[in-house]
């Protein structure tokens, strides 16, 4: 809305006057525009992988090499938010030293694990079909809580017409 505003600015007569701070906020508002778009982006994907990498004993010992990027993302994560938390006006936040580079990259290496966790749940998927009828997010729930019946029953109606629970 205020790069807008700012465009609009443009067409006055008057502003010649101004062109300079203009410019300035215009620049300022385009890199902070960006900035949110790959700040979103990151929070998005690790808030999602948090919850599978810390959410469950079992998918670390699964995924040990994905689990330990993950941490190693995360402790980066964590510590650009300090920055953040620091000096939290977005005016400021964009003038922290490499802070696009360092979400762009998150970013990037976030995106790689969430790729080698879905190539993960694909080959579970073609070693048991039945796991084509549900989602990641249970898939995921069901890998991670394999040992116990109690805590999956609740997926059994989307892979088996007829069986909501199993009596042991």
């Amino acid at each position: 809305e205020h790069i807008n505003s700012v465009s609009a600015m443009k067409l006055s007569p008057y502003y010649k006057v101004f062109e300079e701070d203009a410019l300035a906020w215009e620049d300022k508002l385009n890199r902070i525009n960006s900035l949110f778009d790959v700040w979103i982006d990151v929070q998005r994907r690790w808030v999602y992988l948090d919850g599978i990498f810390s959410g469950s004993a079992d998918i670390p010992h699964l995924l040990p090499v994905e689990t330990s990027r993950f941490a190693s993302i995360s402790t980066e994560f964590m510590g650009l938010m300090k920055k953040v938390q620091t000096s939290p006006l977005i005016v400021n936040v964009i003038t922290i030293n490499g802070v696009q580079r360092s979400l762009e990259r998150l970013a990037d290496l976030l995106q790689k694990i969430q790729k080698a966790l879905g190539e993960y749940l694909e080959r579970e998927r073609a070693g048991f079909p039945r796991f084509y009828f549900v989602g990641d997010e249970d898939l995921l729930d069901i890998i991670g809580n394999s040992k116990n019946v109690q805590k999956i029953q609740k997926h059994f109606r989307k892979m088996f017409a007829g069986i909501a629970t199993i009596i042991l």
